[in-house]
């Protein structure tokens, strides 16, 4: 299974940066824009002002300047700061307008960051694993928190939400595992209820409390629930999903290891990458007729799921939707399915990332079906549904001749004592037997 975007873009993000080492004494850029270095932070002079391009990841820094030899320090650039381990509290000054994407991210020992004030945009992945992140102050100039922002900072819990806000991307707040309260009260966009922060005409679910347990109802006004949006709720046990529901994004579930069922409604039409990984308690799936695709790795790691129905007009199924579930042993696969991605169904992943067939697992599938195609290629065993489907046919409009000859007999007789010719029962028996061979083949030979 090749790696689904959400889990590409994390594992690219928190991965050792290639940073170059800038040496040398400051020195005065503004001709020719050259970068130079204090031995601390690297610089690069852009538009008559200074960017942090780099930082010494041995210096221990609290904060950063708003001035480097009479110039403002106005912006912070992509991965600046990315993996520098030793920062703990950070102070960015007022001069700062823009910090690009990751800046900061795999700062694992950082608990505490104080924001510029004139900063915008929360940029893609800006605080992403920075693992031990407790609080965050967010400007109310801000108005958009891009994707990925606090991805896995597992011990921020509260937030509060500037008044300014007017996007939340998806996975912005994925993965956050200590995540309890949001308060949305300053910013007219967002609401957040029962647990649930909303976008104000609640149509989308952004991100949930890890507080919520038990039965979660998904209100009837959501449309969709945004990647990540319940990512690590381990106290959920039973969901239930509306028939308003389309779409469920990539994660929003994962990790939610106490979920065991889940009701589907019709109405539901796409489950994205990755949505239910690692539920380890989920055991049974039932999905709605209305399903068109199940994404990349939608139920990796379910290894409780015994049960999974798709039903006929589902159309697709991504790479490694199964995979590791080791107690699904037998899957069918409707004939609506055009395509089946790679080790969908009957594998799981070794410790080196090889794939392993599971034993005793095989298919339902339709002949000359991309089921069929795909069990032939995986060399899982497999057995056509079709051909029971034709059997129990026969056998019930075989009956249903049997029936049909016992009635008619019994009005015969209740019409007339007379004994009818031996060579009629016989012309009779043998004209009902010719139709049946006659249905039997049309059915057997009607693909």
């Amino acid at each position: 299974m090749k790696i689904s975007k959400v889990l590409s873009l994390a594992l690219a993000s928190l991965s050792v940066f290639s940073i170059t080492a800038l040496t040398g004494s400051a020195y005065n850029s503004n001709q020719g824009g050259e970068p130079l270095s204090d031995g601390t932070f690297g610089y690069e002079l852009r538009d008559g002002s200074y960017t942090v391009i780099s930082c010494n990841m041995d210096s221990i820094i609290e904060e950063i300047p708003e001035l480097r030899n009479g110039y403002a320090i106005t912006a912070i650039d992509d991965k600046a700061f990315a993996n520098c381990t030793n920062i703990k509290t950070l102070k960015i000054p007022d001069t700062v307008t823009s910090i690009g994407s990751s800046a900061f991210a795999g700062c694992t020992s950082l608990t505490e960051v104080e924001l510029p004030q004139k900063i915008k945009t929360l940029s893609d992945g800006i605080f992403m694993g920075c693992t031990n992140l407790e609080k965050i102050d967010i400007p109310d100039s801000v108005n958009k928190i891009e994707s990925y922002a606090f991805y896995n900072c597992s011990l921020l819990k509260d937030v509060v939400l500037p008044g300014e806000l007017s996007a939340i991307e998806p996975m912005a707040f994925s993965e956050c595992s200590s995540i309890e309260n949001i308060d949305a009260s300053k910013c007219s966009s967002y609401v957040f209820e029962d647990g649930l922060l909303l976008n104000s005409s609640r149509t989308n679910i952004a991100r949930a409390s890890v507080k919520l347990t038990g039965d979660v109802y998904i209100p009837d006004s959501v449309t969709t629930i945004d990647a990540g949006a319940f990512s690590v709720c381990a106290g959920i046990e039973n969901l239930f999903i509306p028939p308003s529901v389309t779409h469920i994004g990539d994660d929003a579930f994962g990790y939610c290891v106490g979920l065991k069922s889940i009701d589907f409604s019709e109405g539901l039409q796409t489950i994205s990458a990755v949505a239910f990984k690692s539920c380890t308690s989920l055991q049974t799936l039932d999905f709605p007729t209305t399903l068109k695709e199940i994404g990349d790795g939608a139920f990796f790691n379910c290894p409780a799921l015994t049960r999974a129905v798709i039903p006929e007009g589902t159309q697709t199924i991504g790479e490694g939707a199964f995979v590791n579930c080791q107690s699904l042993m037998q899957v069918s696969i409707p004939q609506s399915i055009t395509a089946v991605g790679a080790n969908a169904f009957g594998f799981n992943i070794n410790e080196d990332g090889s794939y392993s067939l599971m034993d005793d697992f095989s298919l339902s599938v339709f002949s000359k079906s991309a089921g069929a195609d795909y069990a032939k290629d995986s060399k899982v065993d497999y057995s056509y549904v079709d051909k029971n489907l034709k059997s129990t046919a026969f056998i019930v409009i075989a009956v249903g001749l049997i029936l049909a000859a016992a009635v008619f007999a019994v009005v015969l007789m209740s019409r007339s004592r007379k004994s009818v010719p031996l060579s009629s029962k016989k012309a009779a028996k043998l004209e009902k037997e010719k139709k049946a061979e006659e249905n039997y083949e049309k059915i057997i030979d009607n693909d």
